[in-house]
Order: structure tokens, then sequence, then C-alpha cells
């Protein structure tokens, strides 16, 4: 039988969040967090930052330019990073891999969001401006006002060499309409017995900027892309297996529609099968699959107005999209579901949580919600009960760390990604513990896991030698090596590999976590 003895790294200490301003604020260690590291680039800063849960900085990246939204640490283990003028992939060590100027290579600029693709490419969503001469050609309401109309389309770039890049695929808006306006021109159509297509009467109080996509996401098993388009309240999904061709098409591809949108749901009124009362998505944000846990294949969505229209707070969802293999189901013409699958809202030590822009949302493998609140730099951990148990203020904008008890300024984040301990890009790198970003905090300093050690495993497990000079082997693969202090502290760590270096460690008795599938051990060692 099993016998699991746990080994507590650190004293007892009440929950007190009222003492500590910025950094690690909340951490209930009563409650199950989401084992990881919380990948964070305040919008005004050069740097990026890959923290535990502790709050302390495992590693770090620079860029030339702030004002950088989109980073992902790509499965390969190097990062992904990208704003509107210029995107970069460097490696591990912050070696520049490639570069690209947007402008200059492809004649455009990109806005909001980015999607890394397994096959090294990626999205990047494109305004796509036509004139009101072309758009009334092409069946818009002739009274409309403004001299020109901002429509999308979704680009998938592939990177070349070090320093450019080539167009392999396209998407545009424009290519999937229907109008009840005109019926001499084109895109005339029923727009309720359409609702594959956009509605380009449909107007919402937003003149020039109807649509205003803010986000994009891939999921590699169905083929299919999300995007979020904030100033129509809806979010919608469409085949990547097209070509370019089949994509400005009605037909094609593995789901046989071209490009016209397969789901689309939030807001039925913009294909004219609802009222306002009907929204379910208000000027929402960060549309994504998720991807592992009890809800994989579920939707997660973070929407600005609460429950779709109410603008005093904001609210976290679930989305169950009722889909078979891809496919997507209707009831009496509206894409289903018919509500939320799970949702929450609430005070965040006692703020209210309500953004009216960006933000972000991530369901991970516990089924706990990361909430990102972009103005604030806030990142919070609510697990399914709608406990609050984590909350992280980034301490650091515009290229300075603050102090502890000091407001931070240019804080704020478009989004928060956390990866698994076990994430593929992590394999074989070392992390080196630098501590926190701000000066002083008693949570981080208090902080520390809970390791706990299964002793069949323990018997098989080999360590050598002990005590070492540089490096600890192991008899076996491990998936994760942690290394604490005996305070508790995480002070190196690497994935999937059969050894660690301890030679920048200073002398002293410290405690090793090693993890390898499900099963766990913790081990006193000494490095001299």
């Amino acid at each position: 039988m099993r016998n699991i003895i746990f080994l507590i790294l650190l004293f007892v200490f009440e929950l007190n969040y009222a003492q500590e301003t910025i950094g690690l604020v909340f951490n209930d260690i009563n409650k199950t967090k989401s084992n990881g590291y919380t990948l964070i680039s305040p919008i005004s800063d050069t740097r990026t930052f890959l923290i535990n849960n502790c709050g302390e900085v495992v590693h770090q990246w620079s860029f030339p330019e702030d004002n950088a939204r989109n980073y992902y640490i790509l499965e390969n283990g190097n990062i992904l990073q990208s704003s509107g003028t210029y995107a970069e992939i460097r490696d591990w060590e912050n070696n520049i891999l490639w570069s690209l100027n947007y402008q200059s290579e492809l004649g455009f600029r990109i806005h909001h969001d980015i999607q890394p693709l397994p096959n090294g490419n990626f999205l990047v969503l494109v305004k796509d401006n036509y004139t009101n001469t072309a758009m009334f050609a092409a069946g818009m309401d002739t009274s409309y006002p403004n001299n020109d109309l901002e429509l999308e389309k979704i680009v998938e770039i592939e990177p070349v060499g070090t320093n450019s890049a080539n167009v392999v695929w396209e998407w545009k808006l424009f290519d999937h309409l229907v109008q009840e306006f005109d019926n001499s021109k084109p895109n005339y159509g029923s727009v309720s017995t359409n609702p594959q297509l956009l509605n380009m009467n449909y107007e919402d109080g937003e003149a020039s900027n109807p649509i205003h996509a803010n986000a994009i996401d891939y999921n590699p098993d169905l083929d299919q892309i999300a995007f979020s388009a904030r100033h129509l309240k809806e979010v919608f999904v469409i085949d990547h297996s097209t070509t370019t061709a089949q994509a400005a098409s009605h037909s094609g591809g593995i789901y046989g529609k071209g490009g016209d949108f397969l789901w689309r749901w939030g807001n039925p009124e913009v294909y004219n099968k609802g009222t306002i009362n009907d929204r379910k998505l208000g000027r929402q944000h960060d549309i994504k699959w998720i991807t592992e846990g009890p809800d994989k294949g579920k939707m997660s969505v973070f929407s600005n107005d609460g429950y779709g229209t109410n603008t005093n707070f904001s609210s976290v969802h679930i989305i169950d999209q009722n889909a078979t293999n891809g496919v997507y189901s209707t009831s009496s013409g509206t894409f289903l579901p018919s509500d939320y699958f799970w949702s929450w809202d609430g005070t965040i030590l006692g703020k209210v949580m309500g953004e009216s822009a960006q933000c972000g949302l991530q369901i991970m493998s516990n089924g706990n919600a990361l909430i990102n609140e972009t103005s604030t730099g806030r990142i919070t951990e609510v697990d399914r009960n709608g406990n609050v148990i984590w909350v992280y203020i980034i301490p650091v904008g515009s290229n300075i760390n603050y102090n502890q008890f000091t407001e931070a300024v240019g804080n704020n984040a478009f989004r928060a990604h956390r990866y698994a301990e076990n994430y593929k890009g992590f394999e074989g790198k070392t992390f080196n513990n630098t501590g926190i970003i701000e000066d002083v905090n008693s949570i981080a300093a208090n902080c520390s896991e809970i390791l706990s050690v299964d002793n069949l495993f323990s018997d098989k497990l080999q360590v050598y030698p002990n005590p070492t000079k540089s490096n600890l082997n192991f008899n076996m693969h491990i998936d994760v090596i942690n290394v604490y202090d005996l305070s508790g502290k995480n002070v190196l760590s690497k994935m999937n590999s059969e050894s660690i270096n301890l030679e920048n460690l200073k002398n002293g008795i410290y405690i090793v976590k090693v993890i390898s599938g499900e099963n766990y051990s913790a081990l006193k060692i000494i490095k001299n």
C-alpha cells in the first residue's frame, strides 16, 4: 500500500493580505492551486518574467521594445513575442533567433493578438480597410456616414531565415457577408437563415470599427480557429484546413463550408435571432479552447460586461459548445449552447472584478480559473467553488521595479499564461530562482510548497553523488526536478532530465523534490 508522507517546509501563518500591496498579495495555503509557472510581461516594459506560485522569478527575457502584448513559450523552449510592429523568437538564453518588422517585410501592422501553430508558423489579426464606395458596392446601407470601414483578416505567417517571413494562408471577413438592404448588390440574402455569414449592416454604435477583433486561438485537433469580436459581442470559429482560395469561398475544407462561420456565440441579435436581452457576452476578450483537465474541449472567455449587458462588473465563463468532432449544433436557427456552462463574477480582496477593456482567462488542468485584469496588473486564481485562493499584482512596469507599499504604475499586462511544471517547452531547461521582483514581501517569504514523498518510488530512486560539488544524477528519467533551500524557497528547477547542476548554489543542505509520472519523492542532499 502506498504510503504518502508530507514534508511541510514552511511555518504556519495566518492568511493576511493587507500588509502587502504588490507581488504576491494573497496565498490561501488551505486551497489547492494549479502547479506551474506564470508568464507575465507588462505592456510598458521590455522584460518578460516567468514566476512560480510564490511570486519568485525563475526565468527572465528582455526585448528591444515595449508595447508587446503577446508572448508564448513554445514547445521547443523558445519564446515568441510580438507587438503591433515587430515579432521576435528568442531561445531560453535570450539569444535572438528570428525577428521581423511586419510593416517593412509584409506591408501591414498587426493588432491585439497572435497565436503560435504546431508547424512553427503563427496567426495574427490584421485590420482590413475598405472605402465606403467599395462597401456600398457590396450591399452596405448607403446611409452609412463615414468614409471608410475597418473589417478584419487573419493571416498565417511562416518565419523564414533570421529576419524574413512568408504569408502562407489568409482569411478575410469581407468574403463572408450577408445583407438585406439591396437585392441588386452582392451578398443579398436572409440574415436569419444565413448565420454562417456576418450581417454587414449590423451596427451597435461603433462607427467605422464595427468588429474590433481582439483575440485569436487555434485548436490543432480540429484544425479550427477561434476569434473574438469585441464590438459585435460575439465569438466565432472558422475552418483552418482550407486553402486561401477556399477560405474566400463558402465551400471546401474538412468541414465543407470554406471560410464561413462554423460557430458563433454571444449575441444572436447580430444574425436576427434575438434582442439585446439575449446577449451573453459584452466587449469580451481571450476566447480560447480549454486544453487540459476536466473541461478539455470546452471554451473559456472573459466578458468585460458582466453577462453581456452589465457594465458595472465583469464575468468569466466556460462555454460548452455542444460540438461533435468539430461540428456545431443549432436550435431553431440559433447556435448552441443556450447558456453558460460555468460562470464567476465577484470581488477580489474587496475589489469588484470590473474591467472595461482587455483582460484574460485561462482554465487550468485542475479546473481552476486564472484571471488577468489588465488595468491593475492583477492576476488571480479562483477555484470552481468561487473561492479566491491566490492573487499576484505585477510589481514592475516601464522598466522600473517597484518597492513594497507603493502603487505600481504601467504594470498592466494584456495576458498571463500559466504553464504546467511538466510543460514540453521546459524539457531540459534549468530554472534559476532569483527571488521576488519587489524589495520585500512577507507573504512570498512565508510561501513554500508541500513536498509529498512516495516511499515505493523512493525505494527505486537512486541519487548520486551525495554530497556533490556540481552535478546531481538520477538512475532514471525525471519529469520535474525542484531544488528547495531549508526555508522552502524553490532555488532551482529542471524538466525532463536525469541530472541537475547545483554548481551555482551556495554550499549547504537542500531538499530535492522529483516528479516522475504520478510518483513523487523528496530527499535531502548536501552541496559542498
